[in-house]
């Protein structure tokens, strides 16, 4: 019988990017080993990027918890549950460490692993699990992953170089170099200000770039458009895309420079030359990882214009030299 296990890893953008080297390290360590995995639906194509995933297994969670009563969250529910029971996992490794997480690898009625009362987000989780394993929270996210993943499944991730393992998804080669701005987060304190892209991006411009925007709801839609106003017209707004599309427009990127986003994650995961942005959180924490990455800031940090452009000469960009 094929080896199968399933890892869960639901949400948020930047977490499922987070546990992309530990899928990769697994699949290295045992690679008759198939790897599948459950993740909210709007995050699905980050591990279908995966060159290690096999199967993904989509969840809706948070439409599910507004209509609990409705017949159609019910079917969705028990129709991802026969699917994980039906592939027979040798193990199941809840990654996120939520109960919400830990319910759903219990579905699979498979053995269940995952961090222990102290290492865990929500220590309730922990009495789901038929084993725990102890990992520091001092640890950056991608190495708790790859931790917890590598004591699931004995084996040392040191071993193996990080990586992300990510598909290319490239399409055709640009006309002109550009560079990709990340100007938006989920929280206003994480925010760099507005005048400080502006600021930046004719700089970038006056260096022979031209600049792209990103963005997903309306009010960032707003924000990068007052943004491109205020610059120029070299500064273009793009249309609002999926994540694979994204993950396209930023491997072919000159270079990124983003707030703390998901998005900005993405981003140091395709290798391309990255700024990260922290405004409100320990970088040493949260920071980016990656092969060509700058992480700057921390609590209570506001980078300037001159510290991004010193981080891109440190990434060896040479027309920051």
């Amino acid at each position: 019988m094929m080896r199968r296990a399933l890892i869960v890893k639901t949400t948020s953008m930047g977490d499922v990017i987070h546990a992309l080297p530990a899928v990769a390290d697994l699949a290295r360590a045992q690679p008759e080993l198939k790897i599948d995995w459950v993740v909210e639906k709007s995050f699905a194509d980050i591990p279908k990027l995966s060159r290690y995933v096999d199967t993904v297994h989509e969840v809706q969670v948070r439409r599910w918890r507004k209509n609990v009563f409705s017949p159609q969250t019910w079917k969705e529910a028990g129709e991802v549950r026969a699917a994980l029971q039906s592939a027979h996992y040798e193990r199941v490794v809840d990654l996120q460490g939520l109960l919400k997480s830990a319910v759903i690898g219990r579905w699979a009625k498979s053995f269940l692993l995952g961090y222990d009362k102290d290492s865990i987000k929500e220590s309730w989780a922990s009495r789901f699990y038929d084993r725990t394993f102890s990992v520091s929270k001092s640890l950056s996210a991608v190495t708790r992953c790859r931790m917890l993943l590598a004591a699931a499944f004995d084996y040392d991730y040191r071993q193996f170089p990080l990586d992300f393992g990510l598909k290319t998804v490239e399409k055709e080669e640009s006309s002109e170099p550009y560079v990709v701005f990340l100007v938006n987060t989920s929280r206003e304190t994480k925010l760099w200000a507005e005048s400080k892209w502006v600021e930046l991006a004719k700089d970038c411009n006056g260096r022979g770039f031209k600049v792209h925007l990103l963005w997903g709801a309306q009010p960032e839609y707003e924000r990068v458009k007052r943004i491109a106003q205020l610059a120029g017209d070299f500064c273009t707004v793009l249309p609002r895309m999926p994540i694979r599309d994204c993950a396209s427009v930023l491997q072919r990127a000159t270079f990124v420079v983003g707030v703390d986003t998901g998005l900005t994650h993405l981003a140091a995961a395709t290798d391309r030359p990255t700024v990260g942005l922290f405004l409100d959180y320990p970088v040493e924490l949260v920071g980016l990882t990656g092969q060509c990455v700058q992480s700057l800031g921390g609590v209570g940090a506001d980078p300037s214009v001159e510290e991004v452009k010193s981080a891109l000469k440190r990434l060896g960009l040479k027309d920051f030299s």
